[in-house]
């Protein structure tokens, strides 16, 4: 239930097809992964580098597969790496700017992830560093601070407790953290989120998140700052319950003592999070997941609310632009109805012309009949080239 989140890191083997995945001989290589979207390769002598070869078997096009891989597979499949002779080691000339990574024993300093510590300033006591760029300083930083709270992670008063991070990067500051969840140490139960001191509420296993381990020094300062933080965000899902052929959740803005859902594009007051049902789970987002998720509830919201029209109108925004002001609207398109391709026209006042610019880096939002001859009759000109931009 919990131990994927507690061992340092997880093991895989890749095989060419998963014909041969039984027999850990047709391994092709061995990686090791601390969580979602990392991974590495072992190439042999404590060595692992950067890799994508786990990521890739999920190309249409490829046949490979992996999986997990025992304590006696492990050990075997590093023999072989072994075997081959030396590593190649990753050349670190003009890796500066980032501070130090400081290891316990010269011999650690082949993984960089061996590191005890990252530093701005090197000690006398630090015998063993590599200087960093300052692009890998922050995820190295959390990566250490993971694997350190992974291994001296315990049970709190029949819990274990994780608080959940939208990056790697932001681990070494529990202060970033946008979510406070917990399991019971048995191995049976339910994972529940935090809502305040005291009032925990069914939640879901933080499958494919980001989750540090906390321990009973920083469980009060992790459920202050639950408490504490101005803007909250949440996805209530009504369990299994679904409303034409969609799952029912309830997505939920709590500044201060005020919750709000998404209505249209505005909001409205909710107490949805004072009448959770059983079977009912929360999720708490970071602000950043929750603006794709409301996002995203507006799109299919609109798309469905405005199937069957004649036209297909869409007000086309400047990516980064509120989306819900329809005064940020730059221009107005019109999708076509191929099946097999996006295609547009763009309105002007001279009626719908056609372009080849798919709007693939704008924003896009669907609108009604009477929202498109609104916005039309407050555009009077045509899109700009800089607005296409071309």
């Amino acid at each position: 239930m919990f131990e994927r989140y507690l061992a340092d890191y997880r093991y895989f083997a890749l095989f060419e097809d998963q014909r041969g995945m039984s027999d850990i001989g047709n391994a092709k290589g061995l990686y090791r992964s601390i969580g979602s979207h990392d991974e590495q390769k072992y190439v042999g002598h404590g060595v692992w580098t950067r890799s994508d070869g786990l990521s890739k078997t999920g190309d249409r096009n490829s046949y490979e597969d992996y999986r997990e891989v025992s304590a006696a597979e492990l050990e075997r499949l590093r023999q072989v790496a072994d075997d081959r002779g030396p590593a190649k080691h990753e050349r670190r000339d003009g890796f500066e700017g980032g501070g130090f990574a400081v290891f316990r024993h010269e011999a650690d300093m082949v993984d960089l992830r061996s590191a005890y510590a990252v530093v701005d300033e090197l000690l006398p006591e630090h015998r063993y560093a590599l200087s960093l760029a300052s692009f890998e300083r922050d995820s190295l930083a959390g990566i250490v601070a993971l694997l350190a709270a992974r291994r001296r992670a315990g049970q709190v008063d029949g819990h274990h407790y994780f608080a959940e991070f939208e990056k790697l990067d932001d681990v070494a500051d529990i202060g970033r953290a946008h979510a406070l969840i917990r399991c019971p140490s048995s191995g049976d139960g339910e994972w529940e989120t935090c809502l305040h001191e005291g009032a925990w509420v069914q939640g879901k296993e933080p499958r494919d998140r980001v989750v540090l381990p906390v321990g009973r020094d920083d469980l009060e300062r992790a459920i202050r700052g639950r408490e504490t933080a101005e803007v909250r965000y949440f996805d209530v899902w009504h369990g299994l319950a679904t409303k034409g052929g969609y799952y029912v959740h309830d997505l939920v803005r709590r500044t201060g003592s005020v919750d709000e859902s998404p209505d249209g594009l505005g909001w409205r007051h909710t107490d949805v999070l004072g009448r959770l049902e059983p079977g009912w789970w929360v999720v708490e987002f970071s602000e950043r997941h929750f603006r794709t998720a409301r996002y995203v509830a507006a799109m299919t919201g609109r798309s469905r609310a405005f199937r069957g029209r004649a036209h297909d109108y869409q007000a086309v925004f400047r990516r980064g632009d509120d989306v819900y002001d329809l005064g940020n609207v730059l221009f107005l398109a019109k999708r076509l109805p191929n099946p097999y391709e996006l295609e547009y026209e763009l309105w002007t006042p001279d009626g719908w012309q056609p372009t080849s610019n798919l709007l693939l880096e704008y924003t896009t939002l669907p609108i009604s009949e009477e929202e498109f001859q609104r916005l039309a009759a407050s555009h009077p000109g045509e899109p700009r080239a800089d607005d296409l931009g071309s």
